[in-house]
């Protein structure tokens, strides 16, 4: 499953924008493919967010296998720094 995540806008910031994300989402056990393509920014409340969303559907074996594809670097940078403090 592939999530384009520019439908949610170019700029990613708020926890708010990532609890519409994990609606979208929505499937439980479904490891999704997150596109990053045309997001400009995301930061480190939404990575957050994100990840401590995911985290409560997926073991950490199974939230670390999540693809991030077409992320800029600023944005790969906050989806790490999320992802670390989900764990």
């Amino acid at each position: 499953m592939t999530v384009k995540m520019k439908k949610f806008g170019e700029y990613l910031v708020t926890r708010q924008d990532a609890k519409i994300v994990l609606q979208a989402i929505g499937v439980v056990g479904l490891i999704p493919k997150l596109d990053f393509n045309g997001v400009k920014v995301a930061n480190h409340s939404f990575a957050d967010e994100l990840y401590k969303g995911l985290a409560s559907q997926f073991s950490p074996s199974g939230l670390a296998s999540i693809n991030v594809i077409g992320a800029n670097e600023y944005v790969e940078n906050c989806l790490e720094a999320g992802l670390a403090t989900a764990l």
